[in-house]
């Protein structure tokens, strides 16, 4: 019998807290188109440098659509304490921003999988012009912030930012 270890065996303390993320394969598949072009292409730009790029973080998935003559903004927030969502407008921008703490009592090393995120996280969503700001309501419930923003009215004299308070 040989005595040499198996290399394809990956021991368990190097493979136990291992953050999965859904971007890697884009990662692998920009790395394999600048091996094969030889240079970075222009247009690409992964989701993981897009988030790199605003600093560490997570942004959470978002639905935006009209109904009855109303945007609506439906952000998934599971895990995140209604006193730590930020909710604006800035300079004709909705921005979501807060932060989701992580569970202290499980030490890093403890954990075989982690596929949660935790940290800051930002959306910023531009807005038509002419919305009025007065009106605008957020709501969160069961890990969901859903934002309502009446179609614009026509006057354009808005301040640059508004707190818009989350209910």
């Amino acid at each position: 019998m040989n005595d040499t270890p198996n290399s394809s065996v990956v021991p368990a303390t190097e493979s136990r807290h291992r953050r999965w993320d859904p971007f890697a394969m884009f990662a692998e598949l920009e790395s394999e188109m600048d091996r094969v072009f030889g240079h970075r292409l222009p247009s690409m730009l992964s989701p993981r440098r897009y988030t790199s790029a605003l600093g560490k973080g997570w942004a959470p998935s978002s639905d935006v659509y009209e109904k009855a003559g109303t945007l609506v903004i439906k952000a998934e927030l599971p895990g995140v304490a209604r006193d730590d969502i930020d909710v604006t407008v800035e300079h004709g921008d909705l921005v979501i921003k807060g932060e989701r703490t992580s569970e202290s009592e499980i030490k890093e090393e403890d954990y075989y999988r982690m596929e949660r995120f935790s940290g800051s996280f930002y959306r910023r969503y531009p807005l038509p012009e002419g919305i009025d700001e007065d009106r605008i309501s957020a709501e969160y419930r069961d890990g969901v912030l859903e934002v309502h923003i009446p179609k614009p009215s026509g006057d354009s004299d808005q301040p640059p930012t508004r707190k818009i308070t989350v209910t």
